[in-house]
């Protein structure tokens, strides 16, 4: 596998010697061997990082949006014409099957395009006064540096979403990376100091930086007054602490955190469509992501039915390397990843639960690797097991009788990102979706949740952005500007 990460780091022109040079160590969840190792920065190299950052900011917010928008066309070039080999590093790092982590690259190409022309969006207005000869106009100035922490499960796209609006507004972005995902964005950025090389605009060496280093030493960026804004995804665990830090000093962040998504299949549901969308949902990325499906509510009439469909499914899914065309999953990211899922499947089981699937396969004799078979469990009821995010292909199936109760279960979970219902009842799909519904960010009708990603981070609930032209506005501020001409 190295010899492969040589070949894609000698064809994107990398430096070799330098990931290959540090005491933090990148092992491939596709076959557990180390593919690289990165300089671990330490505390007082972070916050050097954030005062060069800091000067890089004050010459960057000098540069006219058109320049800006320029350089971010530049990077989308290099990208695409890069696109396969960042495919295979998310494969070798991530272990999400190919056709999946090309289309992330994909996305991220179109939301490089789609940033660039958010030039034309970012305006203030001017208001009319009660007083003669008085002008009051909003003028939006960037904040400063911006630290972006993004987690393995969205190694690309995430930082795309945040930092690329933190550049077009002008601002300076430094990357926190996941230490699982080390290579991939080392790769990024090296792509990007390139398109600043070929950019007309004046762009500071440190517009972008990289920063990796441990949790502990992460809390330096969360700390410092010199960071206005931070953006991070992962854990409610993770966000709470890192909340608790920008708070303190009346900072700004913007977190997408949160999971455990749920299903609710009524008696009216299509059961083949149902079970098609509910295992797409479950296994995509081996359940390791925000938008992965954890939880189903089915009713008593279908359940047998449905339950069935679903373990056949189930069984029948193709564990194999990702690289194999017709792999529909990958490896669990690592050792703890899946420690973590026998250790809820065993908890599952002492409250009642019946597990089918769910046990490690051995794929190409790979000692290291942590393939697993997709499980279903049945529970009988809805237990603080249930209620606990699990980054892994496990779903949970519940019986229902009264669909208020079910309803009343997908909002158990205060941090359900999206909910889907499955249902050709009007009035079901009326009340799902209504103000006494669910209170996910997103409610979907007849449709699974993966794929939805790009609407759980521009939602306009936890990280307060949308899908319109204002998503830059977080990553600015607002100034009022009063002028009395009447001299």
């Amino acid at each position: 596998m190295f010899n492969r990460v040589a070949e894609i780091v000698k064809r994107l022109n990398l430096d070799l010697e330098f990931i290959s040079s540090g005491n933090c160590v990148d092992c491939s969840p596709v076959t557990g061997e180390q593919i690289a190792s990165f300089p671990l920065n330490d505390a007082d190299q972070i916050r050097a990082a954030i005062q060069r950052s800091k000067k890089a900011f004050e010459e960057w917010r000098l540069v006219p949006p058109g320049e800006r928008s320029e350089l971010l066309r530049l990077f989308s070039e290099e990208m695409r014409a890069k696109q396969e080999d960042l495919a295979e590093l998310i494969v070798i790092e991530t272990g999400k099957i190919y056709p999946t982590a090309l289309k992330e690259v994909q996305r991220s190409i179109k939301i490089c395009d789609m940033v660039a022309d958010l030039q034309h969006h970012m305006s203030g207005f001017s208001i009319p006064t009660q007083s003669r000869n008085l002008l009051v106009a909003e003028v939006w100035q960037p904040v400063g540096p911006v630290v972006v922490i993004t987690s393995f499960n969205f190694p690309l796209r995430v930082w795309m979403l945040n930092a690329l609006i933190a550049l077009i507004c002008g601002n300076s972005v430094i990357w926190r990376p996941s230490r699982k995902a080390t290579l991939t964005a080392f790769a990024i950025n090296s792509l990007l100091r390139r398109a600043k090389a070929r950019s007309s605009a004046n762009c500071p060496e440190y517009l972008s930086q990289i920063v990796i280093c441990n949790h502990e030493d992460a809390v330096v960026m969360a700390e410092s007054k010199d960071v206005p804004l931070l953006c991070a995804t992962g854990s409610p665990v993770m966000a709470r602490g890192l909340q608790s830090k920008v708070g303190q000093r009346l900072g700004r962040s913007i977190l997408s955190v949160g999971g455990n998504n749920a299903a609710i299949v009524t008696p009216s549901a299509d059961i083949a469509f149902s079970v098609d969308q509910l295992l797409h949902s479950a296994i995509a990325d081996a359940g390791q992501r925000c938008t992965s499906l954890h939880r189903v509510f089915c009713h008593s009439s279908i359940y047998d039915a449905l339950v069935g469909h679903l373990k056949m499914a189930f069984n029948s899914v193709y564990v194999s390397s990702p690289f194999e065309r017709q792999s529909q999953i990958g490896p669990l990211i690592d050792k703890a990843a899946f420690d973590n899922m026998r250790l809820s499947l065993d908890q599952a089981k002492l409250e009642g639960g019946i597990i089918s699937g769910g046990h490690r396969m051995n794929i190409g004799l790979y000692e290291k690797a942590y393939y697993v078979q997709p499980a279903v469990v049945e529970m009988p009821y809805q237990t603080e097991t249930v209620k606990t995010e699990l980054l892994a292909p496990v779903l949970y199936v519940m019986r229902y009788d009264d669909f208020k109760q079910a309803v009343a279960g997908v909002n158990a979970f205060s941090q359900t990102l999206l909910s889907c219902i499955f249902s050709n009842d009007l009035k079901e799909v009326g009340y799902f979706s209504s103000m006494d519904g669910v209170q996910s960010e997103v409610a979907i009708v007849n449709a699974g949740t993966v794929g939805y990603d790009m609407a759980a981070m521009f939602m306009t609930g936890k990280d307060n952005r949308s899908f319109t032209s204002d998503a830059w506005r977080p990553f600015m501020q607002s100034k009022t500007c009063l002028t009395n001409y009447n001299f």
